[in-house]
């Protein structure tokens, strides 16, 4: 019969550590960008759910303008998703909500950045961010600019469409 102890051994030689380790911070993305925006989209609005593919937004988009950044905010953004934290839970649901996308000084798109809140998941374009982010930060800064935070695909359906009075 296995102790605790021994399988808690076990289970932890078979987990692999957070790459980069925590606290290391990388250099994303790697591109000069003059402005963020912060959007929220119903991934089931159409086939795909990436929210930036072949030149254009997802169709599910609540507000293509998106919640312009201060530099403070893209301070905040910056150190929420560009320093490695320690392992945290993580699901295989993957229906993201939220982008941020990174425009250049000619107002072209130069990185995205999605995020799933119900699994803890993200997609960036370009890679190169650390494999474990610090997930509660994002979610306050997204609930600070006032995008809709909620459960399940059907609030976002609503939020998108405008049904939902609270959007946070």
């Amino acid at each position: 019969m296995m102790t605790a102890a021994l399988g808690a051994m076990l289970l932890s030689a078979c987990q692999t550590p957070p790459s980069p380790a925590p606290g290391t911070r990388v250099n994303w993305p790697g591109v000069p960008f003059k402005e963020v925006r912060a959007y929220c989209y119903d991934y089931t609005a159409e086939a795909r759910s990436s929210f930036w593919a072949q030149g254009r937004m997802h169709q599910g988009v609540m507000d293509p303008k998106g919640v312009k950044l201060s530099p403070a905010q893209v301070q905040r953004l910056l150190a929420d998703i560009t320093v490695s934290q320690p392992a945290a839970t993580r699901t295989n649901c993957y229906k993201p909500h939220h982008a941020f996308m990174f425009f250049d000084a000619k107002g072209q798109v130069v990185a995205v950045f999605e995020m799933c809140f119900g699994c803890n998941q993200f997609v960036a374009t370009p890679g190169g961010l650390p494999e474990y982010i610090d997930y509660k930060k994002l979610y306050q800064l997204t609930h600070d600019l006032g995008l809709p935070l909620g459960t399940g695909n059907e609030f976002y359906t609503q939020a998108c469409r405008g049904g939902v009075k609270d959007r946070r």
